[in-house]
């Protein structure tokens, strides 16, 4: 029986609550997207399992709710149901169907949805129930549900207004063919965006031009948005941890150094076993503990790199390591070790390290007005 039912004397406000509480549903609005994204827009159940993170059971169960609000059919096809493995009923859209997901905007994610099933990996029985044959939508709902790629006539506007504010750049070519990927896309000021570093590769786009230099060049025309993502306007990142470490800066640097600092005993006692390896082997002589200068003698140490760094004797690194800001003392001597060629860093400490978040770009009101 429908989630939803059909208002009564509650008025179009209500009629439109229902509605919306009908497509918004978790599992059902899985559904719908990835009707709208399958080539044929007539997924199998096992299709819909096989692409949603849902059991069949939950998957059924909201297809019969839709179904008895008349928002999908059932469309079978009989020819397939003595065939091995290949399944006979798909669910698609009715032509209220249709109607409703127009009024609620769900048509215009049609070419993102579509995009997003091509960019999956199927399993061979989802690719063998997608080949399979299977009825033919309604007319009036196939129409709907095609996406036109010969028909330009809408980004017609945005590309004439494009060249006439940048047809005196290079890059005007470029500009139009990032402003187009962004439209066939659906990435509008409702979407989150993409980062520069995700364009070529998400909108699998060819151009001559730096990204950087197109984007600029968009956000200026007011075509794009660049907007920075909500959070800290700078993060710190801890190499050890690969982790964002914002709020724990200091306490993060210690233990790097601590970390350090434990790399560099370790590396005197190695030092001493040598030593005392050699002592067995040749003439006894009057030898004390390891210090600090017969473990620089023998060749660059961690020490030895670091004193240098700092312009100070081999047996203060440590103490100096310890004092002054652990941040800048950390930084300083991982960046000496890592630009010698004589020693070896530690995977137990790194840099700390300060990276603005990347801008994400996405098309603005006014060039959707254009559209």
């Amino acid at each position: 029986m429908s989630d939803a039912p059909a208002a009564e004397g509650g008025g179009p406000f209500e009629e439109q609550r229902q509605i919306y509480d009908l497509l918004s549903q978790e599992t059902r609005h899985l559904i719908l997207q990835f009707i709208l994204g399958h080539p044929e827009h007539l997924p199998s159940l096992d299709e819909l399992a096989y692409m949603m993170p849902k059991n069949k059971a939950a998957i059924r169960d909201q297809l019969e709710v839709l179904s008895d609000d008349d928002i999908i059919d059932c469309y079978r096809y009989p020819p397939n149901e003595d065939a091995r493995d290949l399944p006979s009923q798909f669910y698609g859209l009715t032509e209220y169907g249709v109607e409703i997901l127009y009024e609620y905007n769900y048509l215009r994610g049609l070419p993102v949805a579509r995009a997003l099933y091509d960019n999956t990996r199927l399993s061979e029985k989802a690719q063998r129930h997608r080949d399979a044959p299977r009825p033919e939508l309604p007319d009036t709902v196939r129409g709907a549900l095609t996406i036109d790629e010969e028909d330009d006539a809408d980004f017609d506007r945005l590309e004439q207004y494009i060249r006439e504010r940048k047809g005196n750049t290079h890059s005007v070519a470029d500009q139009v063919t990032v402003a187009k990927a962004f439209y066939n896309a659906g990435i509008g000021p409702e979407k989150g965006g993409i980062k520069r570093t995700e364009l070529l590769d998400s909108l699998d786009i060819d151009i001559e031009y730096q990204p950087r230099t197109v984007l600029n060049h968009l956000v200026d025309a007011g075509v794009l948005a660049q907007t920075a993502p909500p959070g800290p306007d700078v993060f710190a990142i801890s190499e050890r941890l690969d982790d964002i470490v914002n709020g724990q800066v200091t306490e993060e640097a210690e233990a790097n150094l601590d970390a350090l600092v434990a790399h560099i005993d370790d590396e005197l006692q190695v030092t001493a076993l040598s030593e005392d390896a050699a002592e067995r082997d040749g003439p006894q002589a009057r030898v004390s503990a390891p210090s600090v200068a017969v473990a620089d003698g023998a060749g660059r140490t961690i020490r030895s790199i670091l004193a240098a760094e700092f312009g100070i004797e081999p047996e203060q690194v440590i103490n100096f390591l310890r004092s002054g800001d652990p941040l800048d003392r950390l930084n300083t001597a991982v960046e000496a070790i890592e630009s010698s060629e004589e020693v070896t860093k530690s995977e137990d400490y790194g840099q700390i390290v300060f990276v603005n978040p990347a801008y994400r770009y996405r098309l603005t009101e006014q060039a959707i007005e254009f559209v």
